[in-house]
């Protein structure tokens, strides 16, 4: 597909050449007679793009000329310099279009680019190029499989003129005299807005009085100048004409993109039930791994509301389960620090049994009975001397008792020791 003005290569095309005159060398430029590769316009919608916008293009061609699409080809045209964008190398409305097999015998020529002649004329924005040329080329004929040369006519064929005509960078085409000046006339009669309007007209090589007569009375009755040199174009403010300065290059009729994607098609399609059942394999094992996901997400619920149910049974009795490692964790840290400050603590009724029978055996009666839950039973009493005091608890500790004499002192007012034992448990009987 033609792009916009690109230089893919450093050097300048050769001379053009006319297709069977001379044998091509490598940086010359082929022209084909232009009236075997008609540039038209069609009327595609603007959202079709690719090789989708390439078959309704066939079918439309197909459809104006009668002939079957597989006849046909054709080649996007999409001249730089004409204000066209990338997203308009996409939506081209414009074709080169020709015979498929006219056109596969032009494959085998060694050159720099095979245009249409009408291609191969100089010209800028707002001037239209004619020139009158000479053609004894049979336009039914093929090229055949010689890349250099054309059938010759026979010998009493005689040279018939074809008029050639470039209308601006983005149209033209070649014909007969009669026919391309009724052309030139309805195209000035009503103008293409996607065309510039012509302020000049070049004309180059010679021609009979009455066809270049014709061409100025043409030229007169539009007010357009008529200019025989690309360099009288300055003169009147416009840009000189030049050849190949449009990317006609890259419109090289022996390259045909449509062919370049068929053959990609034909290289892929091979993969197309491969990929096909690796996408379905791939596809079922998303699905598999969805619907276990699924199942452990219920089952992950599921468990949940059950351990939510267990906390507030056994840890939270009231109150929301925000937290419930936190809250369960705090419960069983009171629960441990409860049992542990009663652990290794007898219960006082048991301690005062056996104190009970030590004392009522000694005779002695206790100033002060009490117990604390973080000590144990306090017995406070009087007792003659400090002796006592050591043999009573002597006799509370082979009692089984666990006592400890926490306080002893001599009570001056009474002339007696005020004793004062702690009993914190039950010793283990052999």
């Amino acid at each position: 597909m033609p792009t916009a003005a690109r230089k893919s290569k450093a050097t300048r095309p050769g001379p053009v050449i006319p297709l069977g005159r001379d044998l091509a060398a490598p940086e010359a430029v082929v022209a084909v007679p232009g009236n075997q590769i008609p540039l038209l316009r069609l009327d595609l919608p603007p959202g079709l793009r690719g090789q989708a916008r390439e078959q309704v293009a066939v079918r439309q061609l197909a459809d104006r000329t009668g002939l079957s699409p597989d006849s046909l080809s054709l080649r996007p045209f999409v001249p730089a310099g004409t204000g066209s964008s990338g997203q308009g190398h996409a939506r081209w409305s414009r074709v080169l279009v020709a015979d498929r097999q006219w056109l596969q015998g032009l494959e085998s020529l060694t050159c720099r680019a095979v245009l249409p002649d009408y291609l191969t004329l100089p010209t800028a924005a707002g001037i239209w190029s004619l020139q009158l040329a000479q053609s004894t080329a049979d336009p039914s004929s093929n090229p055949g499989p010689n890349p250099g040369s054309h059938p010759d006519p026979s010998p009493n064929s005689r040279p018939s003129p074809v008029m050639v005509a470039r209308l601006g960078p983005e149209d033209g085409f070649s014909a007969q005299p009669a026919i391309a000046l009724a052309l030139l006339r309805q195209a000035l009669a009503v103008p293409d807005p996607e065309r510039s309007p012509p302020r000049a007209i070049l004309w180059q090589g010679s021609a009979e009085a009455r066809l270049l007569a014709e061409i100025k009375a043409l030229a007169a009755a539009h007010d357009i100048a008529l200019i025989e040199e690309p360099a009288a174009a300055r003169a009147l403010g416009l840009p000189q004409p030049e050849s190949f300065a449009h990317s006609e290059l890259d419109c090289d009729l022996r390259h045909n993109p449509m062919a370049a994607r068929a053959r990609l098609a034909a290289t892929v399609l091979p993969w197309r039930w491969p990929l096909l059942a690796a996408c379905l394999a791939a596809g079922l094992w998303a699905t598999g791994q969805l619907v276990q996901l699924n199942q452990l997400q219920t089952a992950a619920l599921a468990q949940e509301e059950r351990n939510q149910a267990l906390v507030r049974r056994h840890f939270v009795a009231s109150g929301p389960v925000l937290d419930a490692r936190l809250q369960v964790s705090r419960a069983l840290a009171e629960l441990r620090k409860n049992s542990g400050a009663t652990e290794g603590k007898a219960d006082p009724l048991h301690l005062a049994a056996p104190l009970a029978a030590v004392l009522s055996a000694a005779g002695l009666q206790p100033d002060l009975l009490s117990y604390r839950s973080d000590a144990g039973l306090v017995l406070a009493l009087r007792l003659s001397d400090f002796a006592e005091a050591d043999q009573l608890a002597e006799a509370l500790r082979a009692a089984g008792l666990t006592t400890a004499l926490t306080d002893s002192r001599v009570s001056e007012a009474e002339s007696s020791v005020q004793a004062e034992f702690l009993i914190t448990g039950l010793e283990a009987q052999p």
